[in-house]
């Protein structure tokens, strides 16, 4: 067996994995763009199981749907929202026993930087409260991780060791929780959520989020990447925000102190 197909097996069993371990999945799917943004790469979905393996690809296929927009937006798309469906229904190519069988779905863009975006997608049989975003917060990382590794072995050592570079903001992110915890009595898996929510709501990378806000209250840089082009430089106005929803967390944490 070469390291690819070891490595497929593995993805595919990690996938596997989350799928049961994840409350109402009924598919889980990976996909990445081996080709940045800015050259139109289109994203290849590299391992699915359950209804992700024709949602995935009839997704990225025709150019529409939930997962265009996590990846497009680079940010955390939740459906349905109190707004509209799961936006799969008008699918091409895509039965209706297979949509109807998907009452929600979280697409979670990878970690790993602009230039080598992946998309964690989890569709569900109920629609995602956050106990589901709680437990994607655990999976995702162990999947995204397992394919730099992959790659590594396989002899892309130069995508790999940019997806490795990019786990640092992991860690920041993990601060991000941290300070979200503390500002309002959550638990870890619970401050996710709030992240996750508020990175969909406010349209901002969730990685983005987080160093806006690590930054805005240690008043001081948040780690980085070694390399230079790696580095996620919040704007001024993701600053403002990151500010606004610190604001909004601390203050209401005070008044529920009275």
């Amino acid at each position: 067996m070469t390291i690819r197909e070891f490595g497929n097996d593995l993805l595919t069993s990690l996938l596997e994995f989350t799928r049961h371990s994840v409350p109402g999945a009924v598919g889980v799917g990976l996909s990445v763009a081996m080709d940045s943004k800015e050259n139109e790469g289109t994203p290849q979905t590299i391992a699915a199981i359950g209804v992700a393996g024709e949602l995935d690809v009839a997704q990225w296929k025709h150019a529409q749907g939930p997962i265009w927009d996590a990846f497009r937006r680079d940010t955390v798309i939740i459906r349905p929202t109190e707004n509209d469906d799961t936006g799969l229904n008008s699918l091409p190519g895509v039965g209706s026993d297979v949509t109807d069988a998907v009452r929600g779905a979280i697409f979670v863009p990878g970690e790993f930087g602009s230039d080598l975006p992946t998309v964690f997608s989890v569709y569900l049989d109920r629609v995602p409260d956050d106990r589901v975003l709680r437990d994607i917060d655990r999976y995702e990382p162990l999947v995204t991780q397992a394919l730099a590794v992959v790659e590594y072995c396989a002899g892309e050592e130069q995508v790999a060791q940019q997806m490795l570079q990019m786990t640092q903001y992991r860690r920041v992110i993990e601060q991000a929780k941290g300070l979200v915890m503390g500002a309002i009595g959550a638990d870890a898996p619970s401050a996710f959520a709030a992240l996750a929510r508020a990175s969909q709501h406010f349209n901002i990378r969730l990685r983005t989020l987080a160093v806006a806000l690590v930054e805005h209250v240690g008043r001081q840089d948040a780690e980085h990447p070694a390399d230079p082009e790696l580095v996620v430089r919040p704007t001024p106005a993701e600053r403002e925000t990151a500010a606004r929803i610190w604001a909004a967390l601390t203050t209401s944490a005070i008044l529920e102190q009275k």
